[in-house]
């Protein structure tokens, strides 16, 4: 039964772990690029006064640093199932499971650098102005999303109203 516990402890830790550390706040400038395609988006590129040669060549950056991100994604993947089968043996092995969270703590490390110089590429190409365009339109688009979405949590399903003043709780409340 202690190992049962044991076990079960561990696992929830390392989510917590991994929970934390995914949502600590930096105190960086978050420099993240807007989502999609957006240097093929005629408002983006009016807005920003990209020239063809500047999207073509973020197109191929991006395409490039893309297909490594997947395969770098697909070995985060590994090594994440590689820690949780670890922790879940019968028989506990400390030096192992370390071992294995050091190979999740490095595939997440690779995959991070790789974002990040996409992103230092994709800035390569733009000049000074249009970084700065980019990232204010880019918090207001965030910000319309966030506003349009609504705060994070369980939402009714499409189509479906939540069971508000409605005594059988379920339908469309208008009806």
């Amino acid at each position: 039964m202690t190992g049962v516990i044991m076990r079960r402890t561990l696992i929830v830790l390392f989510t917590l772990g991994a929970l934390v550390l995914s949502t600590v706040p930096s105190s960086a400038r978050d420099y993240n690029l807007p989502t999609g395609k957006w240097w093929e988006n005629e408002r983006i590129v009016n807005h920003l006064s990209l020239t063809a040669e500047q999207q073509d060549r973020i197109n191929d950056l991006v395409y490039g640093h893309a297909n490594r991100m997947i395969d770098l994604n697909a070995g985060l993947e590994k090594a994440k199932l590689a820690l949780e089968q670890q922790v879940e043996q019968q028989e506990f092995d400390p030096t192992a499971i370390r071992k294995a969270f050091g190979t999740f703590q490095e595939a997440r490390r690779l995959l991070e650098t790789e974002r990040f110089e996409m992103l230092l590429s994709v800035r390569q190409v733009l000049s000074h102005e249009q970084w700065e365009k980019m990232l204010s339109l880019r918090d207001r688009l965030d910000d319309m999303r966030r506003r349009r979405d609504g705060p994070p949590g369980p939402r009714p399903a499409p189509g479906r109203f939540p069971p508000k003043n409605n005594p059988q709780g379920h339908g469309d409340p208008r009806r």
